[in-house]
């Protein structure tokens, strides 16, 4: 189905298009009810904590196909399949919680089905961006939209959770679901526009040799300077990354935070997120992406230092705690706006497969 929002979508490139709220999906998913909600309900149901561990790693394992995926929508240009299927197997992933709520035993093959959906949603969804050619002004500009989405998911979907904290798990991952199948009715009324915007790009740029389609082999992807950038977003994605998928057990066991306060701040953290990712925005349409990226792997050293020194103490101070803890979701904004542009800048290949081994560098 193609709406009026498409069609002029295809026309002229908009600084705020209505398919970015994909990214929305995965601040509500991934951000806000899979980092809120697993690892307390594996460890309710399972008793042992490593459980949520070995789960939260299974999702987040799942980003290693994020290259067979980005390489699949590059190879037969299917980048809207890819992300509209990505965020309606978010929904499904949470109904599947909720029906699994007492079967431990289907909280593995539960994950993976989360895991696979993120990844096919980070992968493509970049891809209309910063595959479509589009002025430096104008990228930055829709890359500071779309990123600004996943913070905004994150501060509803904690803010949410912060309400609903006397629900059943079941019910909460029930209402997870229903927000991530309403945005898979969005983005797929309005994605047909920018799909074509972004093939007529493609086709611009095979007739004129710009770009061939083609395999990147291992050579070009880890021995390069693709390479050396993706290594450095491994090494910032460990502690990032860790950070986020545990932060329920972190905050109430290592600090004494309690889960209503914990969502609290998750809330706060995504409200200052939306705040940051402006003036980020601005700098990389000044400047390029390279200097915001650099400045977000320094946050993200930085505030996983700090929580990890504040740990190590005796009485730990919270508030010294919390304010580690934003200065390391505050380095999204500047390092998650910047990657997938640095990333399609040093690749040798094409965008859907750049953005694919992005999001496979933080498995």
């Amino acid at each position: 189905m193609t709406t009026a929002n498409d069609q002029a979508t295809a026309a002229e490139p908009r600084a705020f298009e209505w398919w970015m709220t994909s990214n929305f999906a995965m601040g509500i998913s991934f951000s806000a009810f899979v980092s809120l909600l697993i690892p307390p309900f594996v460890n309710e149901v399972t008793g042992e904590a490593s459980a949520s561990g070995v789960v939260m790693a299974i999702i987040s394992l799942g980003a290693i196909i994020g290259p067979v995926f980005g390489s699949f929508a590059d190879k037969y240009r299917a980048h809207r399949l890819v992300m509209v299927a990505g965020v309606a197997g978010m929904a499904l992933a949470f109904v599947a919680y909720a029906l699994s709520a007492e079967k431990p035993e289907l909280y593995a093959l539960d994950a993976i089905l989360m895991g696979l959906s993120i990844a096919a949603v980070s992968a493509a969804a970049p891809v209309f961006i910063v595959g479509a050619g589009l002025s430096k002004e104008m990228e930055a500009r829709q890359m500071t939209n779309f990123s600004l989405m996943m913070p905004a998911g994150q501060l509803v979907g904690g803010m949410l959770l912060a309400a609903v904290t006397s629900w059943s798990f079941s019910q909460r991952f029930w209402l997870g679901a229903g927000l991530a199948g309403l945005s898979f009715l969005v983005v797929f009324l309005t994605s047909a526009g920018v799909d074509r915007r972004l093939q007529d790009h493609i086709d611009a740029s095979e007739a004129s040799d710009t770009i061939e389609i083609q395999k990147a082999s291992l050579r070009q992807v880890f021995f390069s300077m693709f390479g050396v950038f993706l290594l450095v977003l491994t090494l910032s994605s460990i502690a990032n990354n860790g950070v986020n998928n545990q932060i329920s057990n972190i905050m109430p066991n290592v600090y004494g935070i309690d889960e209503q306060t914990t969502a609290g701040l998750i809330s706060l953290a995504g409200l200052l997120n939306i705040i940051l990712f402006f003036p980020a925005g601005r700098w990389m349409g000044r400047s390029g992406a390279f200097a915001p990226f650099a400045a977000g792997i320094v946050a993200r050293l930085v505030g996983a230092l700090g929580m990890g020194l504040v740990g190590l103490m005796t009485d730990s101070p919270v508030l010294l705690a919390a304010a580690f803890m934003q200065i390391l979701y505050q380095s999204n904004p500047f390092a998650r706006l910047a990657q997938s542009s640095l990333a399609v800048r040093f690749a040798s290949f094409p965008a859907g497969a750049a953005t694919g081994w992005v999001i496979a560098a933080s498995a």
